[in-house]
């Protein structure tokens, strides 16, 4: 599922931080909109990678509409097009906010109506139709009358009585926690203010572009420097918020949850207890600032958190867990190294494992001159050296999970490795373009290296992996990387900020890494669905295309990669960790699939009895392959530390990538090839 962030609130920009609720407000047109949207087109016009766009007022304010309504059951189609039929101007805010009182009103309408709906059942007995809600209305048709939505309304809000009951909630506790619900939606609804209305629009109209341009009102910028500057102690976790759910869109590299190993991207966070001794929260529906203040906290301090996994087929299989809060700190970030030792007939190999969760640099000390500023580029030579003094025969520079950071410190790593050569290509929006990194420098390590990706791998990553893939300098190892290709900046405006992509990346092999990413040489298993995650899943992202090539020296380290390969296809088919992810996946895509859920509450109850058992058999089958003890019961496997089988598969994934590099280092020795090798 791509990520849609909830509409309500601004468009695409993730909060770290809220320090004050926001009062309610009378929503109004101020007059510091007006000048606002002009100077947007204007920017963008002469600016973005992709200027000069038409702008279509029908796609303006169907994407408006859509953004208030995805799931088609606030308005009918009638009001739907009449809206679309009256709208004939970008500049009518006036019009912009009268549709969305018109949402705000009937929003309140439904939700008093559900209210009654629950208030009616008086046993689980009432909860047993032969009615089913489809999963996702996105591409349904609109209803043809307010009858019918709240129809709809009543079977949404009795399958959400029917998901609290079958988390083991009694009766009246599942009832009153729903009427709860229901008052936290009026409160959100309330508390939407004029910037927010405003936002909403604007970025209707910047999501033509791509979605990396956003406009930023005075609050979001504020947000998003806190963001940027990870300065307030917290759990260090970007969030955004899904039809009304919270849900993890990034872990800051070294932050608290990062290295408590709990959390992953695209959980989902439904309750929260600030303090441990508090009783949980129940924040579905609530506003995201809401949420997320009740997370931060003063460092040191511990806060219980209900999610429920990425990797859970149901919204109802969730676990408590528990974070120490702290601050993100910069040692925290820094590279790490361990040596895999891999057992071969007639000889042992030593291989050395970097670990690179960002690209960083201490800018304030660099700018001061200081000779011993922190660099991941200072700090990789330096493990680099220690692991040549260790005698390794190999190097991985695991850059799983890292979402990028310096640039900078991109080309300088490279430079480690590589030596001369120009590193990536950046095209900017007026055509031209210029190869960035160095064109000579001392290859610091000749040895046989690999670099090994995911799917969170991004921006900076994904531009180190391009360049050892086209200098065919190590093998690139373990899935496609998100895709983001592009490069943003930040301007300006009469009130807040436009953020708008200006460049775009390109390999020196004149490849982008925009959308389709870097595909790995070799794949390992991977859990997360590719379709989820990604710059393929962002609504409008720029398109994949290629520029020509520069004129590069490439290295032999990476030939025979057919052979390689199938050696690795055996021996991952024939682990036991690839046949869990399988069945894992298969189990997913049997839930997702399902289009229709009954609205039965022992139909439910049945279907879940039926899935919890299919999942443990699927984690007890893998937990006794590979010799730990199995789950009692499924409350059991809830309740158990996930870092367990965490750190039990990641030691298999890195012994898988370290065999692939001595396979490597068999049949290849790292080379550069002169301009004569390859005439």
């Amino acid at each position: 599922m791509a990520f849609k962030l909830n509409k309500i609130l601004v468009l695409s920009i993730y909060f770290l931080a809220s320090l004050n609720l926001p009062g309610e407000e009378s929503l109004e047109v101020k007059s510091e909109y007006k000048p606002v949207v002009n100077e947007i087109i204007e920017i963008l016009n002469q600016n973005h990678f992709k200027k000069n766009i038409e702008i279509d007022e029908q796609k303006v304010i169907d994407n408006f509409l859509v953004n208030l309504d995805k799931e088609k059951i606030v308005f009918t189609s009638g009001e739907f097009n009449s809206y679309l039929a009256r709208f004939k101007n970008i500049y009518s805010l006036n019009e912009i906010f009268k549709i969305y009182q018109d949402y705000s009103d009937r929003s309140f309408e439904l939700i008093s109506f559900q209210k009654d709906v629950v208030n009616l059942i008086s046993t689980s007995s009432d909860l047993n139709t032969t009615e089913f809600i489809e999963k996702s209305r996105e591409d349904e048709k609109r209803f043809n009358s307010l009858d019918s939505i709240k129809n709809y309304h009543a079977l949404l809000i009795k399958n959400e009585f029917i998901n609290i009951l079958l988390s083991n909630d009694d009766f009246e506790n599942a009832k009153t926690k729903l009427l709860k619900r229901l008052k936290n939606r009026i409160k959100s609804l309330k508390r939407i203010k004029s910037d927010d209305i405003f936002s909403l629009y604007t970025n209707s109209i910047t999501s033509l572009y791509d979605p990396h341009t956003n406009y930023l009102s005075p609050k979001s910028q504020e947000d998003f420097e806190i963001n940027m500057s990870l300065s307030l102690e917290g759990i260090g976790a970007i969030l955004s918020t899904e039809d009304g759910i919270t849900k993890i869109v990034r872990l800051i590299p070294g932050g608290p949850a990062d290295k408590s190993g709990l959390l992953k991207v695209n959980d989902k966070i439904v309750g929260v207890a600030s303090l441990p001794e508090n009783d949980i929260e129940d924040v579905r529906d609530w506003r995201i600032d809401e949420v997320v203040r009740l997370i931060r906290g003063p460092k040191n301090t511990k806060v219980r958190l209900e999610v429920i996994p990425n990797s859970s087929p149901d919204d109802i299989l969730g676990r408590v867990i528990e974070i120490t809060r702290g601050l993100v700190k910069l040692e925290d970030q820094a590279a790490k190294k361990k040596k895999v030792e891999i057992y071969k007939p007639n000889k042992s190999y030593n291989i050395g494992v970097i670990d690179l969760p960002a690209f960083y640099m201490d800018f304030d000390a660099f700018s001061r001159n200081q000779f011993n500023y922190k660099s991941s580029s200072k700090d990789v030579r330096n493990l680099l050296r220690e692991l040549k003094e260790e005698q390794v025969d190999g190097v991985i520079l695991d850059l799983r999970g890292n979402s990028g950071g310096s640039l900078y410190e991109a080309y300088s790593l490279a430079k480690l490795f590589i030596g001369k050569g120009s590193i990536v290509q950046v095209m900017e929006s007026n055509g031209s373009i210029q190869p960035l990194g160095h064109t000579r420098g001392i290859q610091n390590y000749e040895g046989p290296v690999m670099i090994l990706v995911d799917k969170l791998s991004a921006s900076a990553s994904e531009i180190l992996a391009g360049a050892f893939q086209d200098y065919k300098r190590g093998l690139i190892v373990g899935s496609n990387t998100f895709g983001k290709g592009t490069v943003q900046r930040l301007e300006n405006l009469s009130y807040g900020q436009l953020k708008f992509t200006e460049q775009k990346f390109y390999r020196v092999s004149g490849k982008s890494t925009q959308n389709l990413g870097v595909i790995p040489d070799i794949n390992l298993p991977y859990v997360f669905d590719s379709e989820e995650v990604g710059e393929m899943a962002l609504e409008n992202s720029l398109p994949y295309d290629d520029i020509s090539s520069l004129e590069y020296e490439p290295f032999n380290s990476t030939s025979n990669i057919e052979m390689i390969q199938s050696f690795s296809k055996k021996r991952v088919s024939d682990s036991n960790l690839n046949e869990y992810i399988k069945d894992q996946k298969i189990q997913n895509k049997n839930e997702l699939d399902k289009k229709l859920i009954p609205v039965n509450f022992l139909v439910r109850k049945s279907e879940k009895r039926a899935q919890e058992e299919k999942r443990l058999f699927i984690e007890n089958r893998f937990r006794v392959s590979v010799g730990l003890k199995p789950y009692l019961n499924f409350q059991e496997f809830l309740d158990a530390d996930p870092e367990e089988l965490n750190e039990f598969s990641e030691k298999m994934v890195l012994e898988e990538a370290a065999r692939i590099l001595i396979d490597q280092i068999n049949f290849n020795k790292p080379k550069r090839l002169s301009s004569s090798d390859f005439r």
